[in-house]
């Protein structure tokens, strides 16, 4: 309980600090209800931004009513009360509410009592975060946010000028993770972006993206001013970045993008050019600078235009996505004892697209924070039936680093848990190539969270590189998952054969479970199970397969 104010002797100074509190605080929004009865009172800024007409109202439930998504309801329904009666003030409640444009969004409560005393009532003062809204500042380098960085984009379109967008990211950063530790890498991040800090100047701005990566806008740039900054940026971290009197030479990959003085479109088409840049730069061209406007007109044999249409399907509310199935069995039996589920793009004219078109672009894309819930709730909702013909059927889903990465997306979680009624132990999350850049803290805070929901986490496509061994040395993760680049040409490769061996029986010494991809006959689903895997997956005993498929093939047990 917070101590006694002066909400009863001074009515209007209380109305006044509120909405100053409103005011000051950046998309947080606030009202008060009484302990006895139904009515509230709503700030002033409160009633904007949610469209509320009057200060109090005599039913709070009405109003919310119309503002929470009615899926969602039920949850303030039954968790208000709880908290009017001082049960369970701290504990998460998050719902969908939509704003005086009718624009959903997913909002936090955060509540607590204040005692009115003697002749004076008590109130619950309720306190909404918009989850949706990203902070503008980075917490550990203090630059400007990825949330900056896009809103800063938008900004420059606007003005009808030309300009450019470049990313880098340090190279190597996983490895000194390893060695020196994330206390070290910390503090590398926070020094590397000190340096950025002395290198800008008015038409110049630096970003904290993701994990080791950083952003830059160039106001009025040309392609000449572009090449000339990203080879002193080079130049400054080749001379080193000092941390705890040691020296860290780094080298950086780069991308970057030029925008003419006519662009017209959105800053995620943007942001995901110069992110696919950045990617060609660090498999294909040793880290130098890649300028998606020269060398990067079509992404693996997709034209431009089908990009566009398929970022514009997610919009559409994931228009033309699907998932499939593909099942896991035990590896001793070839029981079927789950799925993992495979997001699919099918519409006119186009046809279906082979995810590996696009997986990998979307990846690196904004919107795949959309896509990746999508898939989610999708396969939640659709697998949930079969745990009453196999009650140890668990699903596997993938998430992104843009998922992990995202405030809000634990809630997010926790909701489509809730919504669809899945349990939260036959859930097991896939980590991503892509998740392998972020901060091992991050990664272990993440994992040590859903577990704590009974949720199973997973380290996919194990084995293809350094991170991957970091990230399961440091997180406690449940299960790992070998790349099928280790099982195909298995029976006649001694080095696969060794490294398959000692991956498995690390695995087993240490409580995790395995699973085998890649198993495509019979003779070599006889020869892996040799090496005492937990589970295999593979077109032996399945291609993916639609929700229909999938549930005969279950029910056929």
């Amino acid at each position: 309980m917070v101590e006694q104010g002066f909400w009863h002797d001074n009515e209007s100074y209380m109305n006044l600090v509120m909405d100053k509190w409103n005011r000051l605080a950046d998309d947080t929004y606030i009202f008060a209800l009484h302990l006895e009865g139904s009515s509230a009172w709503f700030s002033e800024t409160t009633r904007a931004y949610f469209g509320i007409e009057d200060a109090y109202v005599p039913d709070h439930y009405a109003v919310m009513r119309r503002l929470i998504h009615p899926d969602d309801f039920w949850e303030y329904e039954e968790g208000i009360p709880e908290r009017v009666r001082g049960i369970n003030l701290n504990r998460e409640l998050c719902v969908r509410m939509r704003d005086a444009s009718g624009e959903y969004h997913l909002y936090s409560f955060h509540t607590d009592i204040v005692a009115g005393g003697q002749n004076a009532e008590d109130h619950l003062i309720v306190l909404l975060h918009n989850e949706n809204v990203l902070p503008r500042i980075d917490a550990l380098t203090d630059l400007y946010s990825h949330a900056r960085f896009d809103a800063d984009i938008e900004t420059e379109i606007k003005k009808q000028e030309p300009f450019a967008i470049l990313m880098i990211k340090l190279e190597r950063f996983t490895n000194l993770s390893i060695i020196y530790g994330t206390d070290f890498t910390n503090q590398l991040l926070k020094e590397t972006a000190l340096q950025f800090i002395f290198m800008m100047d008015e038409s110049s701005a630096v970003y904290r993206l993701d994990g080791p990566k950083f952003g830059f806008i160039l106001k009025e740039a040309d392609r000449e001013r572009l090449v000339a900054f990203e080879e002193k940026v080079r130049e400054k971290l080749v001379k080193g970045v000092q941390v705890n009197n040691r020296k860290i030479m780094l080298k950086i990959c780069a991308g970057a993008i030029l925008i003419e003085q006519s662009y017209e479109g959105k800053e995620d088409s943007l942001t995901s050019k110069a992110a696919y840049a950045l990617g060609h730069s660090e498999t294909e061209h040793q880290g130098n600078l890649i300028i998606f406007n020269d060398e990067v007109r079509t992404v693996r044999n997709m034209d431009l235009e089908l990009m566009k249409v398929i970022h514009q399907s997610v919009r559409e509310e994931c228009m033309g996505f699907y998932v499939e199935y593909q099942p896991i069995v035990i590896s001793g039996t070839g029981r079927i004892v789950g799925a993992e589920a495979l997001v699919r793009w099918r519409r006119e004219p186009y046809g279906t697209v082979p995810p590996g078109m696009f997986i990998e672009w979307m990846e690196t894309d904004p919107a795949m924070y959309e896509l990746g819930n999508f898939v989610l709730r999708t396969a939640l909702r659709e697998t949930g039936e079969l745990l009453s013909v196999l009650p140890e059927f668990v699903i596997n889903v993938n998430v992104s680093a843009r998922q992990m990465e995202r405030e809000g997306f634990r809630a997010e979680v926790l909701r489509i848990l809730e919504q669809t009624g899945f349990p939260a132990e036959h859930l097991c999350l896939e980590l991503t190539e892509r998740c392998r850049d972020m901060p091992l803290d991050v990664i272990k805070r993440e994992v040590e969270f859903f577990q704590g929901y009974g949720i199973r986490m997973a380290m996919d496509d194990y084995g293809t590189g350094s991170a991957s061994s970091g990230i399961v040395l440091y997180a406690p993760m449940d299960e790992i998952k070998l790349d099928m680049s280790f099982i195909r040409g298995i029976t006649e490769d001694a080095k696969k054969q060794a490294m398959v061996r000692s991956i498995v029986e690390f695995a087993n010494s240490c409580g995790m479970s395995t699973c085998l991809e890649g198993v495509e006959t019979e003779e070599l689903q006889n020869y892996l199970r040799l090496y005492n895997a937990t589970w295999f997956q593979g077109y032996f005993y399945s291609k993916p397969i639609e929700i229909g498929k999938l549930r005969e093939l279950v029910q056929g047990l």
